[in-house]
């Protein structure tokens, strides 16, 4: 594995009468970053004990809940122990709804929705020991199968679910009454949804494009602002060959929220109403696969390397930091019980480990640069153990390669919204028709958090449309 901090300005190059004594500082400076940044391996399987994971979710303190293709497991990170949980199959994606004490997950060769009581999972983990464990008996959504993503959380003051299926999203709000979550709006899309994003007052998806859709009438609309000149170029280039991959929220404050829109070759930010809040656009040095945020690191994972990028406020001095790492076959697998981390799956032939990998690194790196550091063969595949990987690398000829090298290239539309969306086990659609998921009203109009229906809020000459129960889309095909 390879690691390159670097820094918006270069420091000033050693004496040559030191050169060999700032070469031994720089090995022993990337092993310790190697360190910081990767922290513990959680767990590392191989042979026939390898698991196929999509996804991780910490429960508690010591508890990581890990789904994969061979069902659901705890780890406990710990005692360094894996117990398998009965009564699910394939798990692709876990959230916790915390005011129910329920599991919300995609499982299952139907990928359905299904949720799950917390309890009944500890007190399978605390059955462990027993010759039979209790079976997890999940609360299906009969008709919200086919499921490859979705976002849970509070909207306009009540519980919601957005699930995304390959051919439309399923609003699902919580029922007081009747003690259940029960469908509101179906929304056809001819694309698959890659993207959801829940505010307190409005569900953001990406399909073609990102759309808002209001959650008092279900109004749904281009979430870009068209009036804002400044995104011109990102709006061309997102109707024409680039598409949305993620929507990422870096700030929280209800007073000025703001967001990382991520499409395939660049990413900038936005405030709530859609209108660009910074200057600057983040560019990816290669095909970007999936992206997390745990503030304040971005992690954005490619085909066989990880970059962790320091998201700075507003008021930030100083320039931002980007940490690059080579890392064979990384899949992002959730948030890590630490602040600021996350966890990652990497495989090497016939074997696998979980990582913990630590933004922080970024700041406490010191003063390591890009010079020096060498770049392997895009082609060539790395070593199962990463400490000596990188003593390997670095004493193998420092300045031997000076460029950034190309990874092989992705499809040119980004299909998997997550990583958890594997397409083997989807609905098999085809995937050439660029839609919009409903249909668009012909002006901008303005929006405040908490007040869709205000009228006095919308541009002049803008109108209200509210969305059918299933909303059909024609629109025109994009040119590939």
């Amino acid at each position: 594995m390879n690691v390159i901090i670097s820094r918006s300005r270069p420091s000033a190059a050693s004496p040559e009468d030191s050169v060999a004594e700032a070469g031994l500082q720089l090995i022993a400076c990337f092993c310790l970053l190697l360190q910081k940044l990767l922290g513990n391996s959680l767990l590392k399987l191989e042979g026939d004990d390898r698991l196929d994971i999509n996804c991780t979710l910490p429960l508690t303190d010591q508890i990581v809940l890990v789904g994969s293709e061979e069902g659901l497991y705890a780890l406990n990170v710990i005692k360094n122990s894996l117990t398998h949980i009965p009564g699910l199959g394939s798990v692709f994606q876990i959230q916790i709804i915390k005011e129910q004490e329920k599991l919300l997950m995609i499982v299952g060769d139907e990928r359905a929705l299904c949720l799950v009581e917390i309890k009944r999972v500890k007190q399978s983990l605390a059955q462990s020991h027993l010759p039979s464990q209790t079976e997890l008996a999940p609360y299906i959504f009969e008709t919200v199968k086919g499921c490859h993503l979705f976002a849970a959380g509070r909207v306009d003051n009540g519980p919601c679910i957005c699930a995304a299926m390959p051919n439309k999203i399923t609003i699902l709000r919580y029922n007081d009454n009747l003690n259940k979550y029960c469908i509101r709006k179906e929304i056809e899309t001819l694309e698959p949804c890659s993207c959801i994003h829940l505010t307190s007052y409005s569900i953001i998806i990406g399909t073609n494009k990102f759309y808002e859709i209001e959650m008092k009438q279900y109004v749904l609309e281009e979430f870009l602002d068209k009036n804002d000149v400044s995104l011109a170029s990102a709006v061309f280039a997102a109707s024409s060959h680039s598409f949305p991959i993620a929507i990422l929220q870096v700030a929280s404050s209800m007073q000025k929220e703001e967001y990382l829109l991520c499409f395939h070759e660049f990413g900038f930010f936005v405030d709530s109403y859609g209108r660009r809040s910074r200057t600057d656009e983040i560019k990816w040095s290669r095909v970007p696969l999936s992206f997390a945020y745990r503030e304040p690191y971005l992690f954005v994972t490619y085909f066989n390397s990880l970059d962790v990028i320091e998201i700075q406020g507003h008021s930030a001095v100083g320039p931002a930091v980007l940490a690059h790492l080579d890392i064979p076959n990384p899949r992002y697998l959730g948030p890590a019980i630490s602040s600021g981390a996350i966890y990652l799956a990497s495989s090497y032939q016939s074997k696998l480990r979980v990582i913990c990998c630590k933004g922080s690194l970024i700041r406490e790196s010191g003063e390591l640069q890009r010079t020096g550091s060498s770049r392997g063969s895009p082609s060539k595949r790395c070593p199962p153990t990463y400490t000596e990987h990188i003593t390997k690398r670095l004493t193998s000829g420092p300045g031997s390669h000076d460029g950034l090298h190309r990874e092989p290239s992705t499809p040119h539309r980004y299909r998997e919204g997550r990583t958890e969306f594997r397409r083997d086990k989807s609905p098999a659609r085809p995937l050439d028709r660029e839609k919009s998921p409903g249909r668009v009203l012909d002006s901008r109009r303005e929006r405040s958090p908490g007040r869709f229906g205000d009228s006095t809020r919308l541009h002049a000459g803008s109108v209200r449309t509210q969305l059918a129960p299933v909303n059909k889309v024609c629109t025109r095909r994009w040119s590939q």
